[in-house]
């Protein structure tokens, strides 16, 4: 799971409205889950969508087709349950998917894989997921891999950094309202788990609420600085811990006993 992949195929163009990314893997105890990936967007971006300028987001937002499409790729018995398109009262428009997995244990769950027009997605390592008794094993491969393949990207120099912290007045309505967002629960609920962000039996494996981050210009200013980086999720984990706003899952192996 590349956490950067998510912000820079939302933050490649200026945005001037919204846009709350979500991914939600629910497990149950008879070795089935169901994965529910929703998209919306304000209304400017949504209009964006249908010109050239919106082409690198477009793969976000699934069709029916495209749906179908991505079940196969998630693994052998996946298969389309439900899709809705989406609008809400403060008028952000999109889609909710809900696949249905027959097997936990063949789900490769790559969250969110945005495809650009005439070019796929970019292989990535999928989560695995194996249930033992009511024991829930994770397995997310990319944890310790390098963001950037092994090669670092050129440094932005202090004044470089120094002129983005001073633009963040005008940066923060770009942002408002971006949440991206991945998680895994149980149906029957969870007791407990070795993850390091578990609430209300939810387990959080990447949780970037923009509006709180953009609170702390030095944070903020930090992070995305540190997309140049070669680092690990687990090395980003440990290094943003303690900022609020930003929640990343930096383990490998996560396990948990279901209720």
């Amino acid at each position: 799971m590349k956490i950067y992949s998510f912000i820079l195929a939302a933050a490649a163009f200026v945005l001037s409205s919204c846009i709350e990314i979500k991914s939600v893997v629910t497990v149950n105890k008879d070795g089935t889950a169901t994965i529910e990936e929703s998209v919306l967007m304000g209304a400017q971006l949504a209009a964006m969508m249908q010109g050239d300028q919106g082409a690198q987001l477009k793969g976000l937002v699934m069709d029916k087709e495209k749906a179908a499409e991505r079940a196969k790729k998630l693994g052998e018995g996946v298969t389309v349950k439900s899709h809705e398109e989406v609008k809400t009262p403060d008028g952000k428009t999109g889609t909710k998917v809900v696949f249905a997995v027959a097997d936990l244990s063949k789900l490769k769950y790559v969250p969110f894989e945005p495809e650009q027009e005439g070019k796929p997605a970019a292989g990535k390592e999928p989560m695995t997921f194996a249930l033992s008794g009511s024991t829930l094993t994770i397995t997310n491969p990319d944890a310790e891999k390098k963001q950037n393949g092994g090669a670092d990207k050129p440094k932005k120099t202090p004044e470089e950094i120094a002129m983005m912290k001073n633009q963040m007045a005008m940066m923060k309505p770009m942002f408002a309202g971006m949440r991206l967002a991945v998680e895994v629960k149980s149906a029957s609920g969870i007791a407990s788990s070795d993850a390091t962000n578990l609430n209300d039996g939810t387990i959080t494996y990447v949780d970037i609420q923009f509006d709180k981050l953009m609170d702390n210009a030095d944070a903020f200013g930090s992070f995305m600085e540190s997309a140049n980086d070669n680092l690990s999720m687990a090395e980003t984990a440990a290094k943003f811990s303690k900022i609020d706003g930003l929640k990343i899952e930096g383990k490998k192996v996560v396990k948990a006993e279901l209720k």
